[in-house]
């Protein structure tokens, strides 16, 4: 009897001993993984700490950037501008905006919002709010529709003037439109080319104006206006190879290359370069200001606007849509109006402004 008793007993102890075993096993796994957890937060919060501290030492305050931002424009674009003034300084959307007193050669100064990185990095002259640009645009085509429509006069021969600005994308579409519509009707009607001029353009200078007085300044800046004036002496001099050369140099060349690439779309046309450049030099004021003076009298804001015997078109910028309201304009139409030019778009959206 006491031989079973001490087995029974020693079995009863071994098997505590196991259970105990295995307890201490999955306690010293279980701290064993709270440590590498707890070490693995507090290198996150190290490393986050790093990267933030990283950014925080790139980054400069908004009167750092002003300030950075003013000598950045007196040291580059010292040319066109006298003075500048910064009038205040504020965080915006994640950048800095500037808002600035600027005094051009001239002595004509407007306020600006110019834009700089946190990290004084980038200046961005402009800045286009998304939202307030899409309200725009859904505003503008709204009172497009609600807008009596205005029949157009029909005359023998309509006439039709087409206002664009040469490095307006919106202006460039419809040059791209009624360019095909000008080579159709070429025996029945003149689609003459004029440009939309601006005065005192952003407190105007010589990147944005050809002339002192600032009169006539382009959007796109000094090389967009240049660009205009070698177009219209182009349709001048050159009248019959005028769309061809529009189709030519939308092409090939852009506003950044145009001052080198404009004669060699027209050389391979056979346009006397030297008459060109030498219109622009004795000729740029007169023409423009017969441009102005047409951008008064049709109340042109914006490229592109087209303009049937007196009456601002309103529709899309398909050929075959500038072929129909052309052709509508007729008292008798010629058998060309018969020839359908693909097809026709919805109304279009979207100009420069």
């Amino acid at each position: 009897m006491s031989d079973y008793t001490s087995l029974k007993s020693l079995k009863t102890k071994k098997t505590k001993t196991k259970k105990t075993k295995g307890f201490n096993f999955w306690m010293i796994l279980f701290v064993f993984l709270l440590i590498v957890i707890v070490i693995l937060l507090i290198n996150k919060g190290n490393v986050q700490n790093i990267i933030t501290d990283k950014n925080k030492a790139n980054t400069i305050n908004a009167e750092e950037a002003g300030v950075e931002l003013k000598d950045f424009i007196n040291e580059v674009y010292s040319r066109g501008i006298k003075n500048i003034e910064i009038t205040n300084s504020e965080e915006k959307s994640g950048l800095y905006a500037i808002t600035a007193l600027v005094t051009n050669q001239s002595d004509k100064t407007a306020t600006s919002t110019l834009y700089i990185t946190k990290d004084g990095k980038l200046f961005l002259p402009d800045a286009i709010n998304i939202e307030e640009k899409r309200a725009e645009i859904a505003k503008q085509a709204t009172n497009n529709q609600q807008q009596p429509t205005v029949d157009t006069p029909k005359t023998d021969k309509p006439k039709v003037e087409l206002f664009t600005m040469s490095y307006c994308p919106f202006g460039n579409q419809a040059e791209d439109g009624i360019s095909p519509v000008a080579r159709l009707l070429a025996n029945s009607v003149e689609i003459e080319p004029h440009y939309v001029i601006y005065s005192n353009y952003k407190g105007g200078g010589p990147e944005l104006c050809l002339d002192k007085d600032d009169k006539y300044c382009s959007m796109h800046g000094i090389d967009e206006l240049k660009q205009n004036v070698r177009e219209m002496c182009i349709y001048k001099y050159n009248k019959s190879k005028f769309w061809d050369y529009i189709d030519a140099v939308n092409k090939d060349c852009n506003l950044k290359n145009i001052n080198d690439c404009w004669d060699d779309s027209a050389e391979k046309l056979g346009i006397n370069i030297s008459k060109i450049s030498s219109c622009l030099d004795s000729e740029a004021e007169a023409l423009l200001e017969k441009e102005v003076e047409l951008n008064k009298k049709y109340s042109i804001k914006g490229s592109p606007a087209l303009v049937i015997n007196g009456i601002q078109y309103q529709g899309g910028r398909a050929p075959e849509n500038y072929k129909t309201a052309i052709c509508k304009a007729f008292n008798t139409q010629p058998k060309e109006c018969e020839q359908k030019l693909g097809e026709v778009s919805a109304n279009a959206s979207g100009s420069c402004n």
